[in-house]
């Protein structure tokens, strides 16, 4: 975990979480999943077998009972499905380079410490539900559009955060 960087050593005390990501950061990953969700969406359209899209279709119905649940835990459990989602995109294309970065980038842990909103999850749902409709419809470019939009509705809402911490680089 430590190499990973979700959690830091402090010496003669043991692990603490690290800080969280600064804009800089947070940028940097939105970037890189620009440049790789889209494509992996792409390829999981053509690519996905039957047993693969029924596994997406599943998470999303897990996702959906947590949808607006109360609390930290279950909005908690939310981002560990909703990573999850991404994760069976990406095998789902065959292309474990992809699945492998965007795993060692961890930016659903990171994302969804920075706050806690219910709306997050509704908006992420209906996203999810397009991206996985275009992979399930066989649309290649639909599917890398949905994924693309995803993408950058949600860095929307997760920038908002930095923009109301004024003058500052992070949280």
């Amino acid at each position: 975990m430590e190499a990973e960087g979700l959690v830091v050593r402090v010496p003669h005390a043991g692990y603490r979480i690290p800080p969280q990501i600064t804009r800089q950061r947070f940028e940097d990953m939105l970037e890189l999943r620009l440049l790789l969700e889209p494509a992996a969406a792409r390829r999981s359209a053509e690519r996905a077998s039957l047993q693969q899209v029924a596994g997406l279709r599943r998470m999303l119905e897990e996702m959906a009972e947590l949808e607006g649940g109360n609390g930290i835990m279950a909005y908690g459990a939310f981002g560990l499905r909703d990573a999850a989602f991404h994760d069976l995109v990406a095998l789902s294309a065959e292309n474990q380079v992809i699945r492998e970065a965007l795993g060692r980038l961890h930016t659903h842990v990171h994302l969804f410490r920075l706050l806690h909103d219910t709306q997050v999850t509704h908006l992420a749902m209906a996203e999810h539900e397009e991206v996985l409709a275009a992979i399930a419809a066989r649309d290649p470019d639909g599917a890398a559009y949905a994924m693309r939009r995803h993408i950058l509705l949600s860095g929307e809402r997760f920038r908002r955060l930095f923009d109301e911490v004024k003058g500052s680089d992070g949280m």
